[in-house]
C-alpha cells in the first residue's frame, strides 16, 4: 500500500512539474520566477524545486545576467525529435535532396510549431559558399516566404495573434515591406494564395532570397511549407521561374503523398 502512495505521488509530482514546462512552452521568451509560478499556478518556492531539478537534466536553462527562466537544450532536443516523427518530414527528406541536387540551391521543410513556423529539415547546396540557419529556427510570419504560406492558408483565428504582433512590434520593417495596414496584408496573403507559393527576398535576411509552398495533408489542411533558398540576386524568386516550378511540382507530390488529391485550387 505504501509503495503504490510513492508511486502516485511520484506520477504527481512529473504532472505538477510538467505545468512549469508547459508555460515556457507557449510564452515567446524567458521569465522570472515569480511570473513562471503565477503562471503555472504554484508558489514561487515550490516552482523554484522543479527549475533546479529541470536545470540539473538540461531541459531548463537560467540566465546568469537576468536569473529568468528558459527552455533548454534537452527541451528543443525532444521539441525536434517529436517534430520529425511526423510523416511528412520523413517524406520530404529525399525529395528535399533530389531538389537540391537538381537546382543546385538549398532547400528546407518549416512546420507550425507552438511560436509559429519552425524550420524542421534543411539540406544546403553543393556551393563552395552554402547558406546555413539553424533547425528549430522561428521565422517571422509576415516577412518570410515561409510565414506567408502558413497565413495565407491556416485559419484566421490561428494567426490572428502573430499578425497583431508584428503589426506591433515589426510596424517599420512592415512598412518598407509594403505591408503596413491590415488592408496591406490581406492583399499579400490573397496573392499567396492565388499564386500557390510566396517569395521573400532579402526581409529575415538581406543577403537570402527565398520561394515557398505549402504542403496539404489529406483533409486539405496546411501541414508544412517546403522552401528554396538561395543568395539575394543570385537566386531567381519569380513565380514562373524554373526553380519556382520545380518547388511546385515536389510540394504537389510530397501532398499526394500525405493523401492530398484535389490540388487545383491550392497548388498551381
Amino acid at each position: 500500500m505504501a509503495k503504490e502512495e510513492g508511486e502516485r505521488q511520484r506520477i504527481q509530482s512529473v504532472v505538477v512539474g510538467a505545468r512549469l514546462l508547459e508555460v515556457l512552452a507557449y510564452r515567446n521568451g524567458a521569465m522570472s520566477l515569480t511570473a513562471l509560478a503565477k503562471a503555472a499556478g504554484m508558489a514561487p518556492a515550490k516552482a523554484h524545486r522543479y527549475l533546479v531539478g529541470f536545470m540539473s537534466s538540461g531541459l531548463i536553462v537560467q540566465s546568469d545576467v537576468s536569473s529568468h527562466y528558459d527552455l533548454g537544450p534537452l527541451a528543443l532536443d525532444l521539441g525536434l525529435a517529436a517534430i520529425r516523427r511526423l510523416d511528412v518530414v520523413e517524406l520530404a527528406y529525399p525529395m528535399m535532396v533530389a531538389m537540391r541536387d537538381e537546382i543546385g540551391e538549398t532547400t528546407s521543410l518549416a512546420v507550425w510549431g507552438n511560436l509559429g513556423p519552425t524550420l524542421v529539415r534543411w539540406v544546403p547546396s553543393n556551393a563552395p559558399v552554402s547558406i546555413n540557419i539553424n533547425v528549430g529556427s522561428v521565422l517571422p510570419l509576415l516577412t518570410s516566404s515561409n510565414g506567408r504560406v502558413f497565413a495565407a492558408y491556416l485559419p484566421r483565428e490561428r494567426i490572428e495573434p502573430l499578425i497583431d504582433g508584428e503589426l506591433r512590434n515589426q510596424r517599420p520593417l512592415l512598412k518598407q515591406a509594403g505591408l503596413g495596414t491590415r488592408r496591406d496584408i490581406d492583399r499579400m496573403l490573397e496573392s499567396v494564395r492565388r499564386a500557390g507559393m510566396a517569395e521573400g527576398v532579402g526581409m529575415v535576411v538581406p543577403a537570402i532570397a527565398s520561394v515557398s509552398c505549402p504542403v496539404f495533408d489529406r483533409t486539405g489542411s496546411i501541414i508544412a511549407t517546403m522552401t528554396v533558398v538561395g543568395i539575394t540576386g543570385m537566386m531567381s524568386t519569380a513565380l514562373d521561374s524554373l526553380i519556382a516550378g520545380k518547388l511546385r511540382a515536389t510540394a504537389a507530390k510530397l501532398s499526394n503523398k500525405l493523401g492530398f488529391r484535389d490540388r487545383s485550387n491550392r497548388i498551381g
